[in-house]
């Protein structure tokens, strides 16, 4: 109940950055175009960063356990969310775009700074699976989803700062190396800067939505439910019938970070996506819009189910 009241604390703390953000472009002070700059910066940047911090722990084999569980846990909760979706598709008429807002969440420049606040630093470090596979999913699975003609990229997967600051994370926290003091505190400081230049992005795009078309279909709402709820309570159930928050020292708290990851927004990167790939980039940005409202009484609830059952 207190961690959920914390959590709540920390969204409305991320809601008000995005009101900054929304406020910028309103004024004038910021372009709407402005957020590409400010998303690429966070992402390829600011995130990487955070990750390549992350890794600079001491290494311990609780710690090794938990990466693997969290490991586990991703690949698992990825595998049955598309299976889960292939099921709904053909009954309810589902597109690429609507695949993809069910399958991916906002967990890039949302979840770090939630678990940097909520749990501390040291967690940071079980996001880096999650954020991996869905990366690697990202530009495979659902660039087929949104622009099934689109051919892949292999190489920019490899390429991806995230990916790379990954590797060179594990490298160093397997090999017990520190950055050197100046390079150590300056990949601190801006690493340090994910969560008010995330929020900063989405305010901007927010700035430029249609609230008419945000707030009118009742379909976007059902996949919204879908992405904040639904999808994430299965995750939570799994997790139940599993038991292995009761055997596994630190595995509670572990896969709590999974938990924050999978009931987060829809992913910006889908309307990105959809936008780079010539499908419906409005629909995917109301879509996105939407879930971020919502995302404010949602995730303290399916925390709160989690840890009730796990």
């Amino acid at each position: 109940m207190e961690l959920s009241y914390l959590l709540m604390q920390s969204i409305l703390s991320m809601a008000v950055m995005v009101l900054m953000g929304w406020a910028g472009v309103k004024s004038g002070v910021l372009k709407l175009e402005d957020s590409r700059v400010v998303a690429a910066l966070s992402l390829y940047i600011v995130c990487p960063c955070m990750m390549l911090s992350a890794f600079q722990v001491e290494f311990s084999p609780q710690k090794l356990h938990g990466l693997l569980l969290a490991l586990a846990a991703a690949i698992l909760i990825h595998g049955v969310y598309i299976l889960f979706t292939l099921l709904l598709a053909g009954p309810f008429g589902l597109d690429g775009v609507e695949k993809g807002s069910l399958i991916y969440s906002n967990s890039g420049n949302l979840i770090i700074p939630l678990v940097t606040s909520l749990l501390g630093k040291e967690y940071v470090l079980f996001t880096s699976p999650f954020l991996t596979v869905q990366i690697v999913l990202s530009w495979t699975h659902c660039v087929k989803l949104v622009c099934p003609s689109a051919r892949l990229d292999l190489w920019k997967i490899l390429k991806n700062p995230n990916i790379l600051a990954t590797l060179a994370g594990m490298v160093l926290f397997f090999g017990q190396l520190r950055l050197p003091g100046v390079v150590a505190s300056a990949v601190d400081s801006v690493g340090a800067c994910v969560g008010p230049l995330g929020m900063f992005s989405i305010g901007m795009l927010m700035a430029g939505a249609d609230w008419g078309r945000v707030f009118r279909s009742k379909r976007n709402y059902a996949i919204v439910l879908g992405r904040l709820v639904l999808y994430p309570a299965l995750f939570a159930v799994l997790v139940c019938l599993s038991r292995i928050t009761f055997w596994m020292e630190g595995a509670r708290q572990v896969l709590l970070v999974t938990m924050l990851a999978a009931c987060a927004p829809v992913a910006v990167t889908i309307s990105q996506m959809a936008d780079l790939f010539g499908a419906d980039s409005r629909k995917a940005g109301v879509l996105n819009v939407l879930s971020v409202v919502f995302s404010i009484l949602t995730m303290p609830l399916l925390v709160m189910l989690y840890q009730t059952i796990c």
